[in-house]
This record gives structure tokens, sequence and C-alpha cells, in this order.
């Protein structure tokens, strides 16, 4: 059985996304989070690191688990109950848990936005939404919007729920997946002179703001969007491992 030591795969990793130079939120922990005994001969990928990607990742017979959403999020966790269950779980199974937050949403060729104007035919000509010097928005030109529905229901059929107050033939299309219908987001695509965006989810007050801005939004659900960019992960890992890589489907209408 081939294998490859985990801190090869985790150097290529944090080269590759940068995660060294990105800011993130401050728990983020983007990176390798849990270790393995030191080789890998398997590596799954899954949008979240929880319970069902971890069983599953296990089941698969997975030594290095590659997620978008890791295991930190708020701070040091008191492991106990559930948390203990689910850490010895994976270390009990000797799988290593890899989180790229950030680095993958904003990285130029694997980003989830990257995929998903792959999936529907559209080029990309610009970006907006500015965060520390990355763009973490990616702009396409437009398209009618009935011909932009209906590309986005063959690629997103179980999530997608449009909100259409814009025109029926946008100028521009901004791309930006998981939570991209936050006020300053929104904003930023204002400013960007675009008038449709393809995101995952939307706050409640973003209804409000397209009415007013004139916006087309639609929304495709926060995992569906980003599990582009951990199907990308997958593809470049088993090129440069020569090892097995699957994704872990989980979905969620969310």
């Amino acid at each position: 059985m081939n294998s490859v030591p985990l801190a090869e795969i985790v150097n290529f990793l944090d080269t590759t996304l940068q995660v060294k130079e990105v800011i993130d939120y401050p728990n983020a922990c983007n990176g390798l989070q849990l270790a393995n005994r030191g080789t890998v001969t398997r590596i799954a990928g899954a949008v979240d690191a929880n319970i069902h990607s971890i069983q599953s990742a296990i089941k698969n017979g997975a030594d290095l688990l590659v997620v978008h959403h890791g295991l930190t999020w708020g701070g040091v966790q008191i492991i106990v109950g559930p948390w203990y269950d689910l850490y010895c779980s994976a270390i009990e199974a000797n799988l290593a848990i890899y989180s790229a937050h950030l680095p993958l949403d904003s990285h130029p060729q694997y980003s989830h936005n990257v995929g998903i104007a792959k999936a529907l035919g559209l080029s990309i000509t610009g970006t907006f939404a500015p965060y520390h010097g990355r763009s973490y928005g990616i702009i396409c030109p437009g398209l009618e919007r009935d011909e932009l529905e209906q590309r986005l229901q063959k690629v997103f059929p179980r999530s997608l729920r449009p909100i259409c107050y814009g025109s029926e033939a946008p100028r521009s299309i901004g791309i930006l997946s998981g939570s991209g219908g936050q006020t300053l987001f929104l904003e930023a695509l204002v400013a960007a002179g675009v008038d449709t965006l393809v995101t995952g989810e939307v706050h409640y007050s973003a209804v409000s703001f397209a009415q007013l801005h004139h916006l087309n939004l639609f929304c495709c659900g926060h995992y569906a969007t980003e599990s582009f960019g951990v199907h990308s992960l997958m593809a470049l890992l088993q090129t440069h491992t020569q090892l097995p890589c699957t994704f872990l489907e989980d979905f969620s209408p969310f």
C-alpha cells in the first residue's frame, strides 16, 4: 500500500493555499488541526469536520480528512460528552484532520467561487469584496436571468432559492459562496456595479436591501456552494500524492 508522510501533505497544502499568509477569524485554526501517527494512505474530503464526516472517513479507510469548516470555532473547547466521542473516534482510528477556511475561499484557482463559475460555464472578469489584501468574490459577465436560473437549477437542484428584484438581463454576475449574502458583501457588490449575486445564504435584511438596490439574489445553500473547493482539493491531492482521494457527501439544504 502506498503511503505519504503526513508532514509532506501538510506542507504542500500550507504552501499551495498560503495558510500562514491569509488572515482568518481568530479561532479558525487553519492547517493541521489533529495529527495521526505520521503517514497517510487514503485521503477523504468534506465540507465540515463533524461526527458524520469523521465516521464516514473512518468507514472509507481514510487516515487524513481535509475539510473547509474545521473542528474549532469558539476558542478553547472542553472535550467532554459528544466532543470527547468525536475526538476519540478520530484519534483511535488514526485519522488526521486538516482545515482550510478563508485560504480556500480566496484561492484564485481552487476556491468554491471558481468552481461554481466553471460549473455554470461563466468566465471570470473581475473580483469584489476585498479583505486584508485578498478578494473573496468573483465577477462574471452578465447573462439573461432566466438562463442563469436554469443553469443554477442544474448545478443546485436541491437548494436553489431565487430572490429576484433586479434586471431580467443582468449587467454582471457576482459569485460569493457560503454566507455571501451579508450586508457588507452586498454593499461591496453594489459598489462594484454588479446587480446579480450567486451565493450560499443571505440574512433576512438582504431582501429589503435587494429591493432597494434592484438586485437578483440566487441562494444556493451554504453547504452546496462550499463543496466545490473541497472537490478541487481532492483532485489536486490525487495528482500530487497518487493516493486515493474521495469526497464525502453529507448534504445540507442550508
